[in-house]
């Protein structure tokens, strides 16, 4: 009986611990959302006040930096210009989330209302040692107001 009564113990441990490792992933990724939800919102709204990287730069990583600095990257800022600054971000949603040794990475997306429109607009961060850092930037239009045609980036 002693023999019966330890296989179910450690059958019931076995079962805890998968539940766990199963159940951390979902519990971990929620939180994250939660928590950088206003850094994203705060990043977008400080880049689309003048749609500039250098309003940002503090916040982004060195390779979204380089990127930035691209042509074609400040050709999109100038058409992103006709969206006007964000109003409201509502819907957040993370798409895609990573926990290693390098750190938490999200895909964090929501919808955001702006002066002049609506987009769905995704923010790709990391979080290093307790820094917080926006490595890439896609936002897609939903809907202009006064101005004549739609773009995406």
């Amino acid at each position: 009986m002693r023999i019966l009564k330890s296989i179910f113990i450690g059958f019931g441990m076995v079962c805890a611990l998968i539940v766990t490792l199963l159940t951390w992933p979902m519990v971990s990724s929620t939180h994250f959302r939660k928590e950088q939800a206003p850094f994203v919102e705060k990043f977008v709204a400080d880049l689309s006040m003048h749609w500039d990287f250098a309003d940002v730069r503090d916040r982004m990583s060195n390779r979204f930096i380089e990127q930035a600095g691209t042509p074609q990257a400040q050709q999109l800022l100038q058409q992103f210009k006709h969206l006007g600054s964000l109003r409201s971000a509502q819907n957040f949603k993370l798409l895609n989330y990573v926990n290693n040794n390098n750190g938490q990475m999200g895909d964090l997306s929501f919808t955001g209302t702006f002066a002049n429109g609506e987009a769905l607009v995704d923010v790709i961060i990391v979080r290093n040692d307790g820094a917080v850092r926006a490595i890439g930037f896609y936002l897609k239009t939903i809907h202009l107001r006064n101005v004549g045609s739609k773009f995406e980036a």
